[in-house]
Order: structure tokens, then C-alpha cells, then sequence
């Protein structure tokens, strides 16, 4: 998920990683500094499937609240400011096969939203 400081012009990435259950595993979040909402969804997305792999895991769902991000990945809609961004993610999606990117409404990815949000409010507090 991603989050952006209209007024500061900067935001953050972050999200989830929870289990078939939906039980907490790890959170992670990355500060990104000035670029769109579009970037900071994207960014969300590989740091998550990057650590995915890191970690292991050999198949799951990612969910993303960003229809537009799901779309350009799936459907290969590369715009020029996220044609590396969506290329590596597409890439890693189709090196594990068994890994599924879905679009869920806002409502099911309160948490991703609050850790990104928290991540950002500790780093302005620093």
C-alpha cells in the first residue's frame, strides 16, 4: 500500500503479510520520498514480493486497494515512469507461478493502510 503527504509532497510504501488464516506474519514499510501514489503502490508491491521470496514462500495472494496498479500488471499496461517498477514485479510474478495479484476494496486492507500510515507518522516524528 502506499501513502502520500499531499502537504510534504512525500510518502511511503508498505504492507502485510499474513497467513491462510489471516493471521499476522511481518509487516514491512520503505520511505520513498517525492513520487505519485501510482509509484508508491507499485513500490508496496515488489518490496513485498521481494521479501516473499526472501522469506521462501512458494505461493499466496498479494491484494492491492489500487485497481489501476492491478490492472497495469496484469494486463500490461506499462506507463513510462513505472515501466521498470511493473517489469520487475510481472517478473517475479511469473518466476512463482504459484503467486495470484488481486484487487480488494479499501475496506480489506485496513491494516496495510495503517502500518504504511504508522510508518510515516514515526519517520515525520523523527
Amino acid at each position: 500500500d502506499g501513502i502520500v503527504k499531499l502537504d510534504l509532497g512525500i510518502g511511503a510504501a508498505g504492507g502485510v503479510v499474513c497467513d491462510r488464516n489471516g493471521e499476522w506474519i511481518f509487516g514491512y514499510d520503505r520511505h520513498l520520498g517525492q513520487c505519485s501514489v501510482f509509484d508508491f503502490e507499485l513500490w508496496g508491491i515488489l518490496d513485498g514480493l521481494m521479501l516473499l521470496q526472501k522469506q521462501g514462500y512458494k505461493k499466496g495472494v498479494i491484494q492491492s486497494d489500487n485497481l489501476q496498479v492491478v490492472k497495469a500488471i496484469q494486463d500490461n499496461l506499462l506507463e513510462d515512469s513505472n515501466l521498470v517498477l511493473i517489469k520487475r514485479i510481472q517478473q517475479v510474478l511469473q518466476h512463482e507461478s504459484h503467486w495470484l495479484l488481486r484487487h480488494v476494496p479499501k475496506e480489506k486492507n485496513q491494516v496495510a493502510n495503517c502500518i504504511t500510515k504508522m510508518s510515516f507518522d514515526k519517520r515525520e516524528d523523527l
